[in-house]
């Protein structure tokens, strides 16, 4: 590579298998209609600054706080849960997973600054230790106080990469948050599976990653 390239990937639904499938498996195993737990965050998250949701994620509100609140909407949706750690048990099922992991430790190997880009209900969700060892650079919604889609936080992560904007690649699930990186100039991926993200990564970076 001519000049130093960057990568910035999303963990949820990139690094791990979609969080919809998490959320599936909460919700059958608590007798909850599928998808009826989404709903009831998103009519919750409506305000200009997301609500509910937006306020977790820049952490703004406790995790232990964004329970309770959780716990009220499935009361009211006729659903008594009892027990604590909702969020705890909602993402249970976002080990990692997949090929980007191998990606990442390639792609920073062979000089690429690589970071993660996440948004975050907690960071228990997070196995820091491997997290660290693929990741220079980590920008965590609720650490840092923003969140995608907001612009700031794609500048702030380019900022720690100190890799100019044409020459990093960022990875989300999400299309929406992926307009603000394209935005800035970066090259968005829209991941969908990982066979696709690799071939569009090794395009950008100009190496083989398999």
């Amino acid at each position: 590579m001519s000049a130093q390239r960057g990568l910035l990937l999303d963990y949820g639904g990139v690094l791990t298998p979609p969080v919809g499938q998490s959320f599936a498996v909460f919700e059958a195993e608590h007798g909850i209609p599928p998808g009826q737990t989404f709903e009831l965050l998103v009519a919750a998250s409506r305000d200009a600054d997301g609500g509910l949701i937006g306020s977790v994620e820049r952490g703004e509100l406790s995790v232990e706080d964004f329970d309770g609140r959780l716990r009220q909407l499935l009361y009211d949706a006729g659903h008594d849960l009892v027990d604590g750690a909702l969020v705890e048990r909602m993402f249970a099922g976002l080990r990692p997973a997949g090929e980007l992991w191998d990606v990442a430790r390639r792609a920073r190997a062979a000089g690429v600054r690589v970071g993660l880009l996440s948004n975050s209900w907690g960071t228990a969700m997070y196995p820091r230790a491997l997290v660290d060892e693929h990741f220079e650079v980590q920008v965590i919604s609720g650490e840092v106080g923003m969140r995608k889609p907001e612009p700031g936080i794609y500048a702030l992560a380019l900022d720690r990469l100190g890799i100019p904007a044409g020459r990093v690649a960022f990875v989300d699930d999400l299309a929406f948050n992926l307009r603000p990186a394209e935005t800035l100039g970066m090259r968005a991926i829209h991941h969908v599976d990982d066979d696709t993200t690799i071939a569009a990564l090794e395009e950008h970076l100009g190496m083989p990653l398999r």
